[in-house]
């Protein structure tokens, strides 16, 4: 029996449907600004070099030092850490330095960016830390997780794996609907199309039954391990609650909202999606 999924949001800035909120950032509100930043790669097995005790906050991304208790988070209360890793990072070595520890929000940061605590960051007794970027050094690189960005906006380094957009940093879902999805078989003699999964990589929505899966803008193709299959109505006139003017992009295989031209695609020489061949597509909007 189908069953309905809320939670998915339109992205302002590639157009595309996505799973799951943004990253909160400390400076002006906002997600994480990743414009300009490497991709950074930071340890995270047990006999990695470096001092341990870092961790990922799941709540606004950042990544802080618990050795000396939990930080306060721009995204409501302390850090929430529960689900990381513990990283490790190096002291004055390869890598790019310097990069700083915080003593009042506890996260690592570049420059005195904009505090979570209030103010601007405070690095007294902070080492110099070094972290790789781009996979350089190598031999560090390769025991550790990449996907770690520096935001230009509060200075910190945020994990920027939890979503990606093709138009650069985070989905910005601010002015969306919250959209439901109907998971599993469609009902007989309904006009959904089934056959759409969610990318567990840029946590967009994906057509999997094409002969490609489609570039995804986290890199290589779109990765749906895990995810339910997903049916669309996909003729007529939209119902009562509805949304229309969705359509699948033929180059990159997701669904984007074509009713505020072409938005962003990953996989366009040009820029934009391409409804060439789709349906009109019409999805369930229930109140936020």
């Amino acid at each position: 029996m189908a069953t309905g999924q809320p939670s998915w949001k339109w992205c302002s800035k590639c157009a595309c449907l996505f799973f799951g909120g943004n990253a909160v950032c400390a400076a002006a509100g906002g997600v994480h600004d990743h414009l300009g930043s490497g991709t950074y790669t930071v340890s995270y097995k047990s006999d990695a070099p470096g001092q341990n005790q870092w961790k990922w906050c799941k709540k606004c991304q950042v990544l802080s030092f618990t050795g000396d208790g939990v930080g306060p988070c721009h995204a409501g209360g302390q850090h929430d850490v529960s689900g990381s890793g513990d990283y490790h990072l190096v002291q004055d070595s390869e890598g790019q330095t310097p990069w700083n520890w915080c003593n009042k929000c506890q996260g690592l940061a570049w420059q005195p960016g904009v505090c979570q605590a209030g103010g601007a960051h405070a690095f007294n007794g902070s080492g110099r830390y070094s972290i790789c970027i781009n996979g350089n050094p190598r031999a560090q690189a390769n025991i550790g997780q990449d996907q770690w960005r520096w935001c230009k906006a509060c200075q910190l380094l945020c994990y920027d794996g939890i979503n990606s957009c093709a138009a650069g940093g985070a989905h910005i879902s601010a002015g969306s609907g919250n959209y439901e999805l109907t998971m599993g078989a469609p009902a007989s003699g309904s006009t959904a199309q089934p056959g759409w999964k969610w990318c567990t990589k840029c946590y967009g929505l994906a057509y999997s039954k094409s002969a490609s899966d489609g570039v995804c803008p986290r890199g290589g193709t779109h990765n749906h391990d895990g995810s339910a299959d997903y049916a669309l109505p996909s003729s007529g006139a939209p119902a009562d609650g509805e949304q229309d003017k969705w359509a699948w992009c033929n180059q990159c295989q997701q669904l984007w909202y074509s009713g505020n031209g072409a938005g962003r695609c990953c996989q366009s020489p040009t820029g934009g999606h391409s409804k060439d061949g789709s349906g009109n597509y019409s999805l369930k909007m229930i109140p936020n």
